[in-house]
């Protein structure tokens, strides 16, 4: 049976970490480096709990956390807010592969099914917090109890007794401040001038308590015996069946890519001569609906491959062969979607958004050719963790690549060769694109050098909001190098800083 004391000590790690949370990364603005302290402490709490554990933790287990901290300290390099929200979903990805089934070593050879079950068993237990602990705890085997368990009987004594005293207090409470109007004044000053902020601060500690207790419970306690008797049932469908549907979407994919074929190879004039065609409808359009056509593809043919029989190995070859053409069809789709997507970057310049997009179609390349290798090979185990670490290692060549810089510097090269310019968009950049900005200020028009000149004294002079816990080296060095910056004597005066 699991102890009570790992039980305590789990729930009191988990109310210290909310209150962490609370004080350091409850602040305005975007996360930054309280982010990055609040992961270094989880990881504490997690090491010094594993130690409570009869069977360790796992090496690769341990690799997992470090990858989650390393992304939660990548909030405090780069400062824009789409790659903060890709650190997050990165951490909360690692976390939960860690957690998996207790922190067991099957991530590298686990199939999709396994995967998807651990990440339900995991969302579970953070979604129902303490409560998790008492799930299967007599299965656990017994862990000696470091310290004494007297501690949590004391809480819940001295919890008991206020709970008693409170209907006697609201009882002469109330009549106490009817006698005496100042005894009132003072009560209420005391009492309810702060109570507002006090229960926002209440309520926002129990709820990361909350959630971080059963991701402890889920990290900590192992539920294999559970788990492995989790299966979804395969339907065992006839791959002749499954392989009739494939075609039909071959066929589909075969037409749209004829079509393209004079488009491919007739360049950018077809498109200029093609009556009510320009380059927002070819290019803009289609590129989003093409990836968004292949990332669709991709969980059909897992879901097609898993359900297919699989004592019937000659259709199943049929099916794989089938497979494997719509694989090379949806390379032919995306080498569409990236031709557009040229297209439109030559008319229009670079955004966040074409950027992001496009290393998403690459990610999703290398995963049609992994899935190609594996699965259509019948070899499954292992493909959702490569899949998965194909995405966080384009996430983390998004922070290499710092994509606000690579935008500002593309677009005013643009600028500089007359081509079309988009200057309200390069205002709007993040703290990254400052050092590119001012490095190549000269190179724009003199109306447009001012503006710049002028956006960059308006959101990066003073002091970053949130103080220290939101700070950013981005931003940081963006607040130095636009106080060093003195702006061009022929630009009227920039407008009054104020604090981001």
């Amino acid at each position: 049976m699991l102890k009570r004391s790992i039980r305590d000590t789990a729930l009191v790690g988990a109310l210290l970490l909310g209150l962490l949370v609370d004080q350091v990364v409850r602040a305005p603005g975007r996360p930054g480096l309280n982010f990055a302290l609040w992961a270094v402490a989880g990881t504490a709490v997690l090491w010094l709990l594993s130690r409570r554990r009869e069977n360790p933790v796992s090496r690769e287990t341990w690799w997992l956390i470090g990858g989650a901290v390393a992304f939660a300290g990548l909030l405090a390099l780069r400062d824009a807010e789409a790659l903060a929200v890709f650190c997050l979903l990165s951490t909360v990805v690692l976390l939960g592969l860690a957690a998996g089934r207790g922190a067991l070593e099957w991530a590298k050879r686990a199939y999709i099914m396994d995967v998807a079950a651990a990440a339900a068993r995991v969302a579970g237990l953070i979604a129902i917090g303490p409560l998790g602990w008492s799930l299967g705890a007599s299965r656990q085997p017994a862990v000696p109890a470091v310290t004494g368990g007297r501690s949590w009987p004391r809480l819940r004594m001295v919890a008991r007794g206020t709970v008693m005293a409170l209907p006697p207090l609201l009882v002469l409470g109330a009549l106490l401040t009817s006698a005496d109007p100042v005894f009132e004044r003072v009560l209420q000053q005391a009492l309810f001038a702060g109570i507002e902020p006090l229960l926002e601060h209440v309520a926002f500690v129990a709820m990361i308590a909350w959630l971080t207790s059963g991701y402890l419970r889920a990290f900590l306690v192992e539920d294999e015996a559970v788990m492995e008797r989790v299966r979804l049932p395969r339907p065992a469908l006839a791959p002749s069946e499954i392989a009739i549907a494939l075609s039909l979407l071959n066929v589909l994919f075969l037409v749209f890519l004829a079509v393209q074929v004079r488009y491919l190879f007739g360049g950018a004039s077809l498109v200029e001569v093609t009556e009510g065609l320009t380059y927002a409808e070819y290019a803009r359009r289609g590129f989003f609906e093409l990836v968004a056509a292949a990332a669709f593809v991709v969980p059909v043919l897992l879901v097609a491959d898993w359900a297919a029989a699989e004592d019937r190995v000659r259709e199943r070859r049929v099916l794989r062969a089938t497979s494997t053409l719509l694989v090379v069809l949806l390379a032919g789709v995306l080498a569409s979607a990236a031709y557009r997507m040229k297209l439109y970057q030559d008319a229009y310049g670079l955004t966040e958004q074409r950027l992001y997009v496009s290393v998403f179609m690459v990610w999703l390349t290398g995963v049609l050719g992994w899935l190609a290798v594996t699965v259509l090979r019948g070899r499954r185990r292992g493909f959702p963790f490569a899949a998965i670490a194909g995405g966080l290692a384009s996430i983390a060549a998004l922070h290499v690549l710092n994509p606000h810089a690579l935008i500002a510097r593309v677009n005013i090269r643009r600028s500089a060769s007359g081509a079309e310019f988009d200057a309200k968009y390069l205002r709007t950049l993040s703290a990254d694109a400052v050092p590119t900005l001012i490095a190549q200020l000269t190179t724009l028009p003199n109306e447009e050098r001012c503006r710049v000149a002028a956006m960059l004294k308006e959101r990066w002079s003073g002091e970053r909001r949130g103080g220290w816990r939101t700070w950013n080296l981005g931003d940081a060095r963006a607040r130095r190098l636009v106080a060093e910056y003195t702006p061009p004597a022929d630009c009227p005066a920039a407008a009054t800083p104020i604090v981001r």
